[in-house]
């Protein structure tokens, strides 16, 4: 399969990412395999039940991480619809693991691991996440004391100095954890076509609440950890679905989103062209028409809002203008293309300058009583 980088090149400019996967509902777990065969290298499963039962014929015990793993993730509510399963030899690493899937499939988000691994291969692992065309977002477990997990060269300080952006890494207590939460964020993902989520504040089935003291939960947050506690003797909450570089998750799923939609769009006119489009201002204007559409869909689902820019200036977008539906977008004309571009069959850039929705986590309520 060949990219369509070569055709149309999104890129997202102080933001987050780039590139086209195929879905983003399905979750990727990678095991390593005391027991491998070149059978258990790629597997797709649907239901928790025919995960387990597969894993235990390759020889996962009952009670092993990987089969928790498989439970907890289906156990989300609401629940994804499939789980891609990758086994992988002890002489190769995640990072490896993780490439020899991309050589077979694109079809999924999310990233965890099945099996314990060295911080120093998970950091492999993180490094590969990051560099990769394909986006996808790594899943983590912090294992530990909350002490030992914010200590300095610990994983996930190593991570926050990074600004890892592409890892959601969660105070828990066994290494499956991480597959919950991975559950529950491609759930959402599949239950929200049409309308946007925060993973912020949602409840992870098969996960338990750690017991943290204020003090614990503010230093795992500081470093962008993310924890799942009991807040009011009821609510089971994760917070903040954050990353290491302090961005939410659901920001990057949908930055993710629209440079997929952009990208597919953009190669969908030049292919479905049965003429040409020409090197003119007027092509331009097709593109942005397209790319209006699109993303009028993503303010309709509050994605994106209207804003005051505050980002730098982008041709003639400029900081302080107003984005009246959360976009705005822009091209040179094409007498200022560069000789080496119009000879190289180019079209002018599309700048786009995007506002998000943002989303709330906190409230103040204010009483005033009078007597």
């Amino acid at each position: 399969m060949l990219s369509i980088n070569t055709i149309a090149l999104v890129t997202v400019n102080a933001s987050r990412s780039a590139a086209v996967p195929a879905v983003f509902d399905t979750g990727l777990m990678l095991i390593r395999d005391e027991n491998f065969a070149d059978a258990h290298r790629l597997n797709s499963f649907s239901s928790a039940s025919d995960a387990v039962v597969a894993l235990t014929g390759y020889g996962f015990s009952d009670t092993s991480e990987a089969v928790k793993a498989a439970r907890k993730y289906f156990a989300a509510s609401p629940a994804p619809a499939s789980l891609l399963v990758s086994c992988y030899p002890a002489s190769e690493t995640p990072a490896q693991a993780l490439s020899a899937v991309l050589d077979r499939t694109a079809d999924f988000y999310g990233v965890c691991l099945g099996a314990e691994e060295t911080d120093a291969r998970i950091l492999a692992l993180e490094e590969a996440v990051a560099a990769s065309a394909k986006p996808c977002v790594l899943f983590l477990p912090l294992l530990g004391t909350p002490a030992s997990v914010v200590s300095s060269g610990s994983l996930l300080d190593t991570l926050h100095s990074r600004s890892a952006r592409r890892v959601v890494a969660t105070y828990s207590a066994a290494l499956s954890d991480a597959a919950a939460v991975m559950g529950t964020a491609m759930g959402l993902q599949l239950a929200h076509r049409d309308s946007a989520f925060a993973l912020c504040y949602k409840t992870v089935p098969g996960m338990e609440p750690s017991e943290l003291t204020q003090t614990q939960v503010d230093m795992l947050k500081g470093l962008g950890g993310n924890v799942y506690v009991t807040r009011g003797y009821s609510f089971r909450l994760l917070e903040n679905g954050q990353t290491p570089s302090s961005w939410r998750y659901d920001e990057i799923l949908y930055m993710d989103m629209i440079a997929a939609d952009l990208q597919s769009a953009a190669v969908a006119m030049l292919a479905e062209n049965t003429g040409k489009m020409p090197q003119t201002d007027d092509s331009s204007a097709q593109f942005m028409n397209r790319f209006s559409g699109i993303l009028a869909g993503y303010t309709d689902r509050q994605v994106l809002a209207p804003a005051v820019w505050r980002g730098a200036a982008v041709g003639s977008i400029q900081p302080g203008d107003v984005l009246e539906n959360g976009f705005s977008l822009w091209a040179d004309c094409y007498d200022n293309q560069p000789e080496a571009d119009r000879a190289a069959h180019k079209a002018m850039p599309v700048q786009v300058a995007l506002t998000l929705s943002g989303s709330l986590e906190s409230v103040v309520i204010n009483v005033n009583v009078q007597i």
